[in-house]
């Protein structure tokens, strides 16, 4: 039987890492900017402004 090489190239990051982080900045930038807008007046819609 021939010898099967099943084994993938070393990647410097894992895809499932990359990913992760993609969505954790998305969340961390989508909170930041949600939160600059609650903080000026037209926009803070919680004050019922």
């Amino acid at each position: 039987m021939a010898e099967q090489h099943n084994e993938r190239p070393e990647r410097p990051v894992e895809f499932r890492t990359s990913l992760f982080l993609y969505i954790l900045l998305g969340a961390a930038v989508a909170l930041l900017i949600h939160f600059i807008l609650l903080s000026t007046p037209t926009f803070n819609w919680l004050a019922g402004a």
